[in-house]
């Protein structure tokens, strides 16, 4: 192979080892934000449910 495309494959190669790298750093983040979403959703569950033990008490407590 000539010098030229020997040049060209291995800036190929290196975009290529860039894109590979940016990948691989966008999955861990996207996973990251998952797991903190999945944390604030069940945290949210919990202070639902919290609510409506105590609006039910609240409801019990004031009707005869």
């Amino acid at each position: 192979m000539s010098s030229p495309v020997i040049g060209e494959l291995r800036r190929f190669e290196a975009a290529f080892e860039r894109a590979e790298q940016a990948r691989m750093e966008a999955a861990e983040a996207e996973h990251g934000a998952f797991v903190r979403w999945q944390e604030a959703y069940g945290a949210y569950e919990v202070a639902r449910d919290e609510a409506s033990a105590a609006w039910t008490a609240w409801v019990e407590a004031i009707v005869p």
